[in-house]
């Protein structure tokens, strides 16, 4: 499908107004000339609500949808941290829409980065010790707490996220809308990527990238798209990004997209949420040289697996490469004692 046809289609989708739109898109010059290359950063860390980040792209799908049908509440899970629960938090208050999380962790976490802002929204929170937000326990969880909402004579909306699921591709759906965003932005720029770096946690920012980059005369159609795996591993991840890929081109009309997704494994570390020594350099890097924060779940190690191909030659000098900067600022502060090492190591 071309450009206009995927945004026809993206028009016909209910969807809240929560995020600003455009974010901004321009070139890291200190870190351009510090790599020897066009690193070019697209900012949607600042797309506004509550601290912004990708998962408000994906609220407004999701919670035009809900309002569509006449919900009265929203109901989710993921994880303590999670920076989709605090969008969807904010993005209920938005909508007037209740909302109640189903966190994983024990209810005992320092109440501090998104959780704090999960308390400071006004969303009901329960907490699971089950570590997998897949399984038949989770899902359990949510089917009846959105059964006791029935009871009581509520609509609620239940965001249960996977790869086949209508809500995995409305919420896939926002990034084909950052997809077009970006390739007029390229366009106006007379940029023409050789490469974009994107933090792949679910799967579905990537999947809705790569529907919107590979259509017709699209200037990120010949672009090496790389997912930095932060949480499971490309064995996983990458069935689900297929599922999303294909979910969200029915949803689009769209004609499937047969690619193999590229998935860099190498930058997870011990586990998702844990920080590694190259996400911390990074970190260290991209505040040094363009005042840029990113964090140590997400964009410091999607930021790590840049610095590292053009080490090892795989991105070439004077080749043109777009960041995705994701956000999730909240979670700096989260990890403010790891983080404050970073200062404290580089003066010693």
């Amino acid at each position: 499908m071309n450009g206009p046809g995927l945004a026809n289609a993206l028009d016909r989708l209910p969807r809240q107004t929560l995020a600003s739109l455009p974010t901004p898109f321009g070139l890291a010059v200190n870190l351009s000339d510090r790599l020897g290359v066009d690193l070019w950063i697209k900012r949607d860390d600042l797309t506004g609500l509550a601290f912004g980040g990708n998962k408000v792209r994906s609220a407004e799908y999701l919670v035009g949808d809900a309002v569509a049908r006449g919900a009265t509440s929203l109901i989710t899970t993921a994880a303590v941290q999670s920076n989709f629960c605090r969008v969807t938090a904010a993005a209920g208050r938005r909508a007037g829409l209740r909302v109640k999380l189903l966190l994983r962790g024990t209810g005992a976490e320092p109440v501090q980065g998104n959780l704090l802002l999960d308390h400071m929204l006004g969303a009901e929170l329960k907490f699971t010790d089950d570590p997998d937000p897949y399984s038949a326990h989770t899902r359990g969880r949510l089917e009846s707490w959105a059964a006791e909402e029935r009871a009581a004579g509520g609509r609620p909306y239940v965001i249960y996220i996977h790869g086949g699921s209508p809500a995995g591709a409305l919420a896939t759906a926002g990034y084909v809308h950052a997809s077009l965003e970006l390739d007029a932005q390229c366009r106006a720029a007379e940029v023409r990527p050789d490469h974009l770096y994107v933090a792949v946690g679910s799967g579905s920012t990537i999947a809705g990238l790569l529907l919107g980059a590979r259509r017709e005369g699209s200037r990120l159609a010949e672009t090496r798209i790389v997912g930095v795996c932060v949480g499971a591993l490309s064995p996983v991840v990458g069935p689900r990004v297929k599922e999303f890929l294909r979910t969200t081109a029915e949803l689009l009309g769209s004609a499937p997209l047969d690619e193999e997704v590229r998935l860099e494994d190498g930058q997870r570390g011990e586990a998702y949420g844990v920080p590694t020594p190259a996400a911390l350099d990074a970190i260290r890097i991209a505040a040094g040289a363009e005042g840029l924060l990113l964090n140590p779940v997400y964009t410091g190690k999607a930021f790590a697996a840049l610095l590292g191909d053009v080490a090892q030659g795989v991105v070439r000098p004077g080749t043109t490469v777009v960041f995705m900067n994701t956000g999730g600022d909240p979670l700096v502060f989260a990890y403010a004692e790891t983080l404050a090492a970073i200062r404290r190591g580089a003066a010693h």
